[in-house]
């Protein structure tokens, strides 16, 4: 893998999107040609599907495959909001899920044209954000922790960064990343000084911030785009990050490691969603179970280096993957962890407290 590797939160497309044919002219406001009965239109993350997946699918079923991304939830959101309405599956991040449902924005899935979501893990299929999964197919799952070159703790395991302590670490000064990501990052502080990712409680929230505010001297840059890059060129020696966009770095340089903190992180999953705009649902739903597809998912999971919820996808992944505590953890390190959620019109506080940092 090359050391230009994208995240999936980046913008640019990736060697699946960069092929025209997979483009999505209709962002463009430039016309289709491809007959609606034949055509597929998906807005999701980029290089977030093994390179042949679109090329399977449309040779199965005869359906083009557009193919456009974007750079995070929000711009998501803010694309659906605007009126975008020629999109068939979408991929929004759990919490996300629950602001486009309460806005009417995702249709309510009809199970029976989705035979292989037999394959999802129990643990999966009645979510928080999305009960019973009435709107969502969990797709991939994972953890933002602790990304570290181990050559910054001498390679010594015992040195390695075991809790959030280590991002206000001097000695790592200027060679560190936070996500450019309100939620994550003032949650991750939060989640220091024991509090929840999803705190209303504005003295906490406040708190967070103002650590983050002393501890801003010490980063290099606030980015979700160029972890990948930073991580694997050595530049960055520890990084907020996700758990995928890790693995991926680890690809190009094998000093790189990931842990899940102590003290808990962050656990999403990103799901695939019809919107209830979609022209072409009958397509949409046959990439959904296309998808779910034991041998799909796993290739999927093994070249994004995400978590699969696929239960018998899970039996072709590769052993490294599998067996790695950080990637796929054990019930006593989940357990730690805590979904990010809707926190009603407290978002808005979170969005000054964010703005107070960025600013600072």
């Amino acid at each position: 893998m090359p050391t230009d590797q994208l995240s999936r939160r980046q913008f640019i497309a990736s060697a699946i999107t960069a092929c025209s044919t997979f483009s999505l002219a209709g962002c463009t406001n430039t016309p289709m040609t491809t007959q609606p009965s034949t055509q597929l239109n998906i807005f999701s993350w980029a290089d977030y599907l093994f390179p042949d997946a679109i090329a399977q699918f449309e040779q199965r079923y005869g359906i083009h495959v557009n193919y456009d991304t974007y750079a995070s939830n929000e711009s998501l959101l803010a694309k659906l909001q605007a009126g975008a309405s020629n999109y068939d599956v979408i991929v929004p991040t759990s919490y996300m899920v629950i602001t486009l449902n309460k806005l009417g924005l995702l249709s309510r899935l009809d199970k029976a044209k989705l035979p292989n979501f037999k394959y999802v893990l129990p643990r999966f299929q009645n979510p928080t954000f999305d009960p019973h999964c009435e709107h969502t197919v969990p797709y991939t799952w994972g953890t933002t922790g602790i990304a570290f070159n181990a050559k910054a703790f001498s390679n010594d395991e015992k040195q390695f960064p075991k809790d959030w302590d280590v991002f206000w670490d001097k000695n790592l000064a200027l060679r560190m990343t936070l996500l450019d990501d309100a939620r994550e990052t003032l949650g991750m502080a939060l989640k220091r000084r024991g509090h929840s990712y999803n705190s209303l409680d504005k003295t906490q929230i406040q708190d967070a911030c103002n650590d983050l505010k002393q501890q801003k001297p010490l980063v290099m840059s606030y980015t979700s785009d160029q972890v990948i890059i930073q991580l694997a060129s050595g530049d960055s020696l520890a990084s907020l990050a996700y758990s995928g966009d890790v693995y991926q770095a680890i690809r190009d340089n094998k000093d790189v490691r990931y842990r899940i903190p102590e003290s808990g992180a962050s656990i999403w999953s990103d799901n695939l969603c019809i919107p209830e705009s979609a022209p072409h649902k009958e397509n949409a739903y046959k990439w959904l179970n296309f998808m779910m597809e034991p041998e799909i998912a796993a290739a999927c999971a093994n070249y994004t280096r995400y978590a699969t919820p696929n239960e018998k996808a899970q039996k072709l992944i590769e052993p490294e993957l599998l067996t790695d505590k950080n990637l796929y953890p054990p019930e006593n390190i989940l357990a730690k962890c805590e979904e990010i959620g809707d926190i009603g019109s407290m978002i808005f506080f979170y969005d000054q407290m964010w703005t107070e940092l960025k600013c600072s």
